[in-house]
């Protein structure tokens, strides 16, 4: 167990992002948990206090819901991105006698104290953070705000919730490290048959996921079907919308599949669309072309995957879910009963998916800065080629500006895909073929996010280029 407390010293600036991630994460469930708490309590007061409360239960439930789904995620894929950067340390250990099951032992040990570091922050914030989360939904679905905070059920509430970011926590480092007891310490060594030797055993099943994602969303089309074949026009507004909201939740449940599928098999996936755009650019500028080099080389591992598919699950999210909603509206609005339909709106959207939102937004961030040490030792390495300062900031920024990129279009795509397979299902009611693309939403998240990308890798270089390359390199072996 000493290793482990070592391996947190020697590793201050890898483990700060999985801090940031677990404190993040804990912090939410946390305080999601004990505002689920307050309404609980308020279940059984009369009046306007108690409708409030049956009206905010269901939102506040869903928010928790997919905030732990979310969350276990994004902290396997920081673990993905942490254990990349720490894979000789691990080889080491294990060519020194430590057996799977203790490499294992170690790095669920240092989960856990971080998880419990985590824990003291989430339960101090928690009940500064519950009242305006209260207000927040209330506002939203347009309630008066009369939920006040109150200490009754904290203790069962803010427990439930730091068990379940614990539990959380613990099944995400487990799953990652499955992966790795089948790995010889010779193949931890090496970066490049590591990485293919764990996508290869992923992809299969990336595959039957994402299939499986397929389904879910043309669940709708045999109701929709159903409905087309006996008689619509004697069918009330109800009568229809019953048959439609059998499947209603389908579309979540896909985008969720879809983003595990993405991280079973998101090396092959995210390096074959980083290869394929990056050569529709016809730049032939030399900075251009190294940087487009490290960038398909990275793109098969798994720093580079996890501040991909931390970006991506961030915008697919919300997108996935405005181009099914407003896709499957607009094919209903075709009956004469259902015209005055509306969809939720963005708003409305950010409201459910707020914290898994955050998470997402934290683990694309952290997997960011846990990746710098391999970013800085390939810039040390074109700074001893012959680079000079000048191209060295160009790679840099078009490093960022490639991964952050790579992340909006997969997420483009992505929510696409949920568009298409969204107005093929509803084709029997509106006998057309009638797809939303959530065009607007994407360019404005997506611009600021790339231009945030790419500086934050150029005034990270500036500070690189600071020290001699030959010191880059002696901190990045371990030397």
């Amino acid at each position: 167990m000493t290793w482990a407390f070592n391996d947190l010293k020697a590793n201050k600036g890898i483990w700060a992002g999985v801090l940031l991630v677990l404190t993040v994460t804990q912090t939410i469930l946390c305080a999601t948990g004990v505002s689920m708490g307050v309404n609980d309590y308020y279940l059984g007061v009369p009046g306007k206090t108690g409708e409030a409360a049956k009206h905010l239960g269901s939102g506040l439930a869903l928010v928790y819901a997919v905030a732990v789904v979310l969350g276990c995620l994004v902290i396997m894929l920081t673990l993905q991105a942490s254990i990349r950067q720490r894979r000789q340390g691990l080889a080491l250990l294990s060519l020194l006698g430590a057996t799977p099951r203790q490499v294992l032992a170690f790095t669920v040990t240092q989960v856990f104290a971080l998880t419990m570091m985590a824990s003291v922050i989430g339960l101090a914030l928690s009940p500064l953070l519950a009242p305006p989360i209260l207000q927040f939904h209330s506002a939203v679905l347009g309630l008066p705000p009369v939920l006040t905070f109150t200490w009754h059920n904290f203790t069962r509430s803010a427990l439930t919730g730091l068990a379940a970011g614990l539990i959380t926590a613990l099944l995400g480092a487990f799953l990652t490290l499955r992966d790795l007891r089948t790995m010889i310490p010779v193949q931890l060594l090496n970066r490049a048959g590591a990485e293919e030797s764990m996508t290869k055993a992923k992809s299969s099943k990336g595959k039957l996921l994402f299939l499986s994602a397929m389904i879910v969303l043309l669940l709708p089309l045999a109701g929709n079907v159903y409905l087309s074949q006996h008689g619509l026009a004697a069918m009330s507004s109800e009568q229809i919308m019953t048959v439609i909201s059998l499947t209603g939740n389908g579309s979540l449940l896909a985008i969720i599949l879809i983003l595990v599928a993405l991280t079973r098999s998101g090396g092959s996936a995210i390096g074959w669309s980083t290869r394929v755009w990056t050569r529709l650019i016809p730049a032939r500028s030399p900075a251009w072309k190294i940087a487009r080099s490290q960038a398909i080389t990275r793109s098969r591992g798994k720093a580079f995957g996890s501040s991909v598919i931390s970006l991506t699950a961030c915008l697919f999210l919300v997108g996935g879910l405005l181009a099914a909603g407003q896709t499957s509206t607009a094919g209903m609005r075709s009956l004469p009963q259902l015209r005055g339909l509306s969809s939720a709106s963005p708003m409305e959207l950010l409201a459910g998916f707020w914290a898994a939102l955050l998470i997402t937004l934290v683990g694309a961030v952290a997997s960011f800065a846990i990746s710098a040490k391999e970013r800085n030792l390939d810039l040390a390495l074109v700074s001893i080629a012959g680079a000079d300062r000048r191209q060295l900031l160009a790679i840099s920024a078009l490093d960022g500006f490639i991964l952050m990129t790579t992340g909006v279009l997969v997420a483009a795509v992505a929510t696409l895909v949920v568009g298409a397979a969204t107005a093929i299902a509803f084709l029997p009611l509106s006998g057309s073929f009638h797809m939303v693309f959530p065009g607007q939403f994407l360019l404005a998240l997506g611009v600021p996010i790339i231009t945030i990308g790419s500086f934050a890798t150029l005034f990270s270089a500036r500070s690189t280029l600071q020290k001699p390359a030959i010191a880059t390199i002696q901190a990045a072996i371990g030397e």
